[in-house]
């Protein structure tokens, strides 16, 4: 008797793994690849089914080089060229980066103070505007090939320098300098300086 139990017990034990691994064959999941107008890259777009934990690579670039990509894999921000790892149904979408619009931006001096306010970029294209923040501080930006500058025209000197699609990088002001960071914002509870 005991040695049947142990013989049965063995044998569950055995396949319990396999019943884990659905019998050694892996599940399935699709990933559906979307790429706006003036994106190219691999892979293309459509909807592709692969087995849970593959390593897909891909890249996107900017049909106009002046462009910046930008790649959400499930609504979340990735680099425009990377690897996904399959564990779910998956999204990914790549679409040209626009900076217009609402931000939040914390800005640290070298001394490690920081000043938080809002900022809203304003422009006829996606590559350069004016901008407003919620101290009364206007100027013009520039956004080329992964880069803006936000150069400010009635604050002394200051330009703020860094990358896109992070939106974020260094500050300076004659020998003052610090780095700057932000968060995209809305436009509904800004506080516009009166």
């Amino acid at each position: 008797m005991k040695r049947t139990l142990g013989l049965v017990l063995t044998a569950c034990l055995l396949l319990l793994p396999l019943a884990g691994c659905k019998f050694l064959k892996h599940p399935e999941y699709s990933l559906q690849i979307i790429l706006e107008d003036g994106i190219w890259g691999i892979p293309a777009e459509g909807t592709y089914t692969h087995y849970e934990l593959d390593a897909i690579e891909y890249s996107y670039g900017a049909t106009d080089t002046r462009e910046t990509v930008e790649v959400l894999v499930d609504d979340g921000a990735e680099d425009s060229s990377s690897t996904v790892t399959i564990y779910h149904d998956t999204v990914l979408y790549a679409r040209l980066f626009d900076p217009r619009g609402p931000w939040y931006v914390t800005s640290t001096d070298s001394a490690s103070k920081s000043t938080n306010y809002d900022l809203m970029l304003e422009g006829g294209d996606r590559l350069s505007g004016t901008f407003l923040d919620s101290r009364g501080y206007q100027g013009t930006w520039a956004a080329k090939g992964g880069k803006i500058t936000l150069t400010y025209g009635n604050w002394e000197k200051y330009v703020y320098s860094g990358d896109i699609p992070d939106m974020s990088g260094t500050w300076a002001n004659g020998t003052a300098a610090g780095t700057w960071k932000t968060n995209r914002g809305d436009v509904d509870s800004f506080r516009w300086k009166k």
